[in-house]
């Protein structure tokens, strides 16, 4: 017997799907036993997801963010060497 919310296949003498967890209609039921729809040779398409174009202006932002970070820390070390916890000498 198939499922009639989601089309799982259970065995006849269930009361519950094994997948949606939905109730199963009655042998007397009024509900149509639905079966799922199968094609033959049906080959399913691959969904990829779109590609992500960064834009040459993005990238310097980025590289530049980076190097201001890195010449503030510089700074840091050698102006204020107790700032960072870290012990190299």
């Amino acid at each position: 017997m198939f499922c009639p919310f989601c089309g799982r296949q259970n065995q006849n003498d269930v009361l519950f799907c094994t997948k949606c967890g939905k109730a199963m209609p009655k042998k007397n039921s009024l509900l149509p036993s639905i079966e799922p729809i199968v094609q033959p040779h049906s080959n399913p398409k691959t969904v990829s997801a779109p590609k992500v174009r960064v834009s040459h202006t993005a990238i310097k932002a980025l590289i530049t963010g980076v190097l201001i970070v890195g010449l503030v820390i510089v700074v840091l070390l050698i102006y204020y060497p107790g700032v960072f916890p870290w012990n190299w000498g």
